[in-house]
C-alpha cells in the first residue's frame, strides 16, 4: 500500500530541493475570460461612472463620435450610424503615482474603503470595446499596447502644457463596429437579432439617469454625439426637507450583532433631465459600526486590503407625501415622453393599471439586477459576483456579510414603516393606504428568491407592535390603525360587508404585506367559526344581512347546515330604526314586489332583500318559499293589520295591490274582501277617508259636497283593455275593483238635479239615460236610485 502522503512534508522538501520555473500568464487571453463575466448592457460606462465618482468627481461626460455628421444636428438623424470613439470625461482628482501604477494592474483595486471600486478589474472592461485604451488626467497620459497578442504593456508620458487639463479622460477607439442606435421609446425589453452590435443610446440615457442614484460625488451626467447634447441629468441634495415626515431613530444592532447601526441622515434628492421633468426623492444613510470575528475581518483585509471601521447603508425612496399629494409626481405618472418615461425608471416604484409595485433594486455603487421586493433602492457594501451584476451568496464569508446586510435593510425598512403608516393616522381612506402600503407589498426576488426571505426576516425582527390600517366594523366610514394581532383578513368581499370584527379592507389586504404577517403569525384569518361566533352577539343592517347571504349563497360554502346553523342566530334591523328581526323566524320571501311601505307578515322576508337573490338561492340556499297572495290577503284584512287602511299612504298602496291581484280572488274571497272593507274608512277622497259607501267616482257633474275619491284610477277604455285616468302608472286600482267593494259610480241625485236644470230633456229621456247608466252602477247607486223621490214620484 503506497504510504500516505503529507502536503506539509511535501512542500519542505520542494521549497530545499525543488527547481523554480516562473509562471508566465497569457494576458490577452485572462483578460478576454474576465470579460465573459461581464455580460450587462454598460458595463463599461458603469465602470468609468464608478471610478470618477471614486475620484471625487462631480461631472461626467460621456462624447460619443460617428463616422459622419448628418445634415440635421436632430439627434434622431444619427440613428443607425456607425461609432467610431467613445470618450469619458470627468472633473475628478487627478491620476497620482499610485493611481497610475495601480491602473495599470489587474485587480489592484482602490485603498480608500469608502470606494466602491476596490476590486480592481472594474477598468479592464474597456478591453471590450478597444485594443488600445488611452488615460489622460491632469499633465500625463498613459496608453495600453499589446505585445504578441498576449502580454499588456502600458506607455506612461507628460503631456505637452497646452494638453494639460484639470480632468481625466478615458479614450477608446472602436475596435469593432458598433451602430448607434435611437428610439423614441423606452423598451428595455427589445431584444434585437442584428448581426451588428449596437449602443441603444435611449437605453443609454435610462442607464446613466439610474447611475446617478446613489454616486458620492457625482452631480450631472450628459451625453454628447458629435459635439451635440443629447441628454443632461443633475442631482440636487437637501438637508432641510418639507417632503419627509419627522423621522426617529434609536442605535440598534444587526441580526447577528455583526453591526451597530447608530446615525442616520435624512435628505431629499431631486433629480432632473435638463429641459425636462424632475422628481424628488427621500435619501436615508445609515451609518453602522463593524462587529465582526476574526475570520470574517481576515477575508475582508485578502480581498479589500484596506477594512473599513463604518459600514454605510444608503436607501433612496418615494415618500409618503409625494405618492399622495405632490402634483409634480403624478403629472410624472401620468406622462409617457421619453424624458419621462426615462425619469421614472430610476423610481423603485413601477406604476401598472393604477397598482404600485415595488421594483427597488440592490446598488453596488450602481445598480445590479437583484431586486430586494420593496419600494427602495438600497447600495452599500455588499461584496458582488465577478461581473457585480449580482451578490456572492455562494462564498461562505461573502453569503454571510451579504445576509447580515441585507438583514439590516429589512430593519431599516421596519422602522420607516413603522414610522410612515404613524404619520398617515390622518389618511383614513382606503384609496390613501393602499398607496401608502405599496412600497412594502413584499415582492419575489430576483434572481435569487433568497434575498426576498432575508428582507422579511430582518423586517420582522424587531418585536415591538405592527400598526395596519383596519375596519372596525362594516358600517364604519374611515379607518383606524390597529395592532396586527388584533385583527383579521379575510378573503371574501362579501364577509368584509357584515362581520363585525376589526378587518383589513379587502382591496388592501391584496397586499403581500399581508400575506407576510399571516406567515409570521402576526394577523389572524376568519374561519366559518369565528364568523358563526361573531354572529351571535350582534345585529346586522339589512345592507350587511345582504352580503352575509351572498356568502353563504356563494361557492365558498357548500355546507347546508352550517348555513342553516348559521341562518338560526343571525339578528338584523331591516331599517337603522326597526326592531330586530330574527332570520330564523323567516319561512317566506317576497315574491309580489309588495311596496316597502306596507309592513309584512314576521315570516316574511322582505322584498329589498330578497331582489338580491334568485329564486334559486332563496330556495335552495336559504331555504325560503316564496310568499302568495292569499297568505299576504289574509294578513292585510287581519283585524291587527286594518289599521292600515285608515291612513291615505298605506290605504293607497293596499288598495293597488288588492285591485292588482283580484283576477285571482276565489268567490269566497271576494265576499271576505267586500265584507271587511265595507266597514273601514279605506277610501282617501277630497273629503277625508271614507267607506266605500261614502265615496264616489270622480265626475264633471259631481257635487263639490260629495267625497270624490283620489285614487290613481285605471278605468275601462274597451272591453278588453284599460287605461289610468292620468299619466301615472303608481298605484293604480282599477274602477271595477273599487266598484265591486262598494264604492259609488254615479251620484243619482247629481244626474237627476243636472238634467232637470237644463230642461232640454223629457221625462222619458232622463229615465232612458238612468237605464243606460244600469252597468255602471254600483249595488250602492242602485239602492240610492230606488230610493229618490224622483221616481218614487
Amino acid at each position: 500500500m503506497a504510504e500516505i502522503l503529507d502536503p506539509d512534508k511535501l512542500r519542505s522538501k520542494a521549497l530545499k530541493n525543488g527547481q523554480p520555473t516562473s509562471t508566465s500568464i497569457n494576458i490577452r487571453r485572462l483578460i478576454d475570460r474576465i470579460l465573459t463575466h461581464y455580460s450587462s448592457d454598460f458595463v463599461v460606462f458603469r465602470e468609468l461612472i464608478q471610478n470618477a465618482d471614486d475620484a471625487g468627481a462631480t461631472s461626467f461626460h460621456l462624447e460619443i463620435k460617428c463616422d459622419t455628421s448628418p445634415a440635421s444636428s436632430a439627434e434622431m438623424n444619427f440613428n443607425n450610424r456607425t461609432i467610431t470613439e467613445i470618450r469619458a470625461i470627468n472633473n475628478g482628482h487627478v491620476f497620482s503615482t499610485a493611481d497610475w501604477q495601480r491602473v495599470a494592474t489587474i485587480a489592484d483595486g482602490n485603498i480608500d474603503p469608502e470606494s466602491v471600486g476596490q476590486f480592481g478589474v472594474g477598468f479592464f472592461s474597456v478591453f471590450s470595446y478597444t485594443e488600445e485604451p488611452i488615460i489622460v488626467s491632469g499633465k500625463e497620459y498613459m496608453i495600453f499596447i499589446w505585445q504578441d497578442n498576449k502580454f499588456l504593456q502600458t506607455l506612461h508620458h507628460k503631456l505637452l502644457v497646452e494638453q494639460q487639463t484639470n480632468t481625466t479622460s478615458i479614450i477608446l477607439k472602436m475596435r469593432d463596429k458598433y451602430i448607434l442606435r435611437i428610439e423614441s421609446i423606452l423598451d428595455n425589453s427589445r431584444i434585437t437579432n442584428e448581426d451588428v452590435p449596437t449602443i441603444n443610446l435611449t437605453q443609454l440615457k435610462a442607464y446613466f439617469a439610474k447611475a446617478l442614484s446613489f454616486t458620492r460625488n457625482m452631480m450631472t451626467l450628459d451625453i454628447k454625439v458629435n459635439q451635440l447634447l443629447v441628454f443632461q441629468m443633475s442631482k440636487t441634495k437637501s438637508n432641510t426637507s418639507s417632503i419627509l415626515n419627522p423621522f426617529t431613530f434609536k442605535p440598534h444592532r444587526s441580526i447577528h450583532n455583526m453591526l451597530l447601526l447608530d446615525s442616520f441622515v435624512f435628505t431629499e434628492q431631486t433629480f432632473a433631465i435638463t429641459n425636462g421633468p424632475s422628481i424628488t426623492l427621500g435619501h436615508i444613510a445609515i451609518e453602522a459600526h463593524l462587529n465582526i470575528d476574526q475570520q470574517l475581518r481576515n477575508y475582508f483585509q485578502r480581498i479589500l486590503k484596506t477594512l473599513p471601521s463604518t459600514v454605510q447603508i444608503q436607501l433612496l425612496f418615494v415618500p409618503t407625501k409625494i405618492l399622495l399629494n405632490q402634483q409634480q409626481f403624478q403629472s410624472l405618472i401620468a406622462n409617457n415622453n421619453l424624458d419621462a418615461q426615462i425619469l421614472k425608471s430610476i423610481l423603485p416604484l413601477k406604476f401598472l393599471d393604477n397598482e404600485i409595485i415595488p421594483s427597488g433594486l440592490i446598488f453596488i455603487g450602481l445598480g445590479t439586477h437583484q431586486s430586494i421586493g420593496i419600494g427602495m433602492h438600497v447600495c452599500s457594501h455588499f461584496i458582488p459576483t465577478v461581473e457585480r451584476d449580482t451578490l456572492d451568496l455562494q462564498d461562505a464569508y461573502a453569503a454571510k456579510w451579504n445576509e447580515e446586510l441585507i438583514a439590516c435593510v429589512g430593519q431599516i425598512a421596519r422602522r420607516i414603516y413603522d414610522q410612515e403608516i404613524s404619520h398617515s393616522s390622518h389618511n383614513t381612506l382606503n384609496k390613501n393606504y393602499e398607496t401608502i402600503m405599496a412600497p412594502y407589498s413584499f415582492q419575489k426576488t430576483v434572481p435569487s428568491e433568497k434575498v426576498g426571505a432575508i428582507i422579511l426576516k430582518g423586517f420582522f425582527a424587531l418585536k415591538n407592535d405592527i400598526f395596519v390600517p383596519t375596519k372596525r366594523l362594516p358600517s364604519a366610514n374611515n379607518l383606524s390603525l390597529v395592532i396586527s394581532t388584533q385583527t383579521f383578513l379575510a378573503d371574501s368581499k362579501h364577509i368584509h360587508g357584515f362581520l363585525p370584527l376589526p378587518l383589513i379592507p379587502f382591496e388592501l389586504s391584496k397586499n403581500h404585506f399581508f400575506t407576510a404577517l399571516k406567515d409570521h403569525s402576526l394577523i389572524h384569518m376568519t374561519d366559518k367559526s369565528i364568523i358563526e361566533e361573531s354572529l351571535t352577539s350582534s345585529a346586522l343592517l339589512s345592507n350587511e344581512l345582504i352580503e352575509l347571504l351572498k356568502w353563504l349563497c356563494s361557492s365558498d360554502i357548500n355546507d347546508r347546515s352550517y348555513t342553516k346553523r348559521v341562518l338560526s342566530v343571525v339578528r338584523y334591523h331591516e331599517t337603522i330604526n326597526s326592531p330586530i328581526s330574527y332570520f330564523g323566524k323567516l319561512n317566506y320571501y317576497d315574491a309580489l314586489n309588495i311596496s316597502l311601505v306596507l309592513p309584512l307578515p314576521s315570516n316574511v322576508l322582505p322584498i329589498s332583500i330578497a331582489e338580491h337573490f334568485s329564486q334559486e338561492q332563496l330556495h335552495h340556499n336559504l331555504f325560503l318559499l316564496p310568499c302568495n297572495f292569499k297568505q299576504l290577503i289574509d294578513f292585510y284584512l287581519s283585524e291587527n293589520q286594518q289599521y292600515l287602511f285608515n291612513n291615505v299612504k298605506t290605504a293607497t298602496h293596499l288598495l293597488s295591490y288588492l285591485s292588482n291581484s283580484s283576477s285571482h280572488f276565489s268567490e269566497p274571497e271576494w265576499i271576505k274582501i267586500k265584507n271587511t272593507l265595507s266597514e273601514i274608512k279605506c277610501i282617501p277622497t277630497t273629503h277625508d277617508m271614507k267607506l266605500p259607501k261614502e265615496s264616489y267616482l270622480p265626475s264633471h257633474i259631481l257635487r263639490s259636497d260629495r267625497p270624490a275619491i283620489t285614487l290613481n284610477l285605471l278605468v275601462e277604455k274597451t272591453t278588453d283593455s284599460q287605461q289610468p285616468r292620468n299619466d301615472s302608472n303608481e298605484n293604480l286600482v282599477s274602477v271595477y275593483f273599487l266598484k265591486q267593494i262598494g264604492c259609488r259610480m254615479l251620484d243619482i241625485q247629481s244626474i237627476i238635479e243636472n238634467d232637470s236644470r237644463k230642461n232640454h230633456e223629457s221625462m222619458q229621456m232622463l229615465i232612458e239615460n238612468l237605464a243606460r247608466e244600469r252597468n255602471s252602477m254600483s249595488d250602492a247607486d242602485f239602492n240610492a236610485l230606488k230610493n229618490t223621490k224622483f221616481l218614487q214620484g
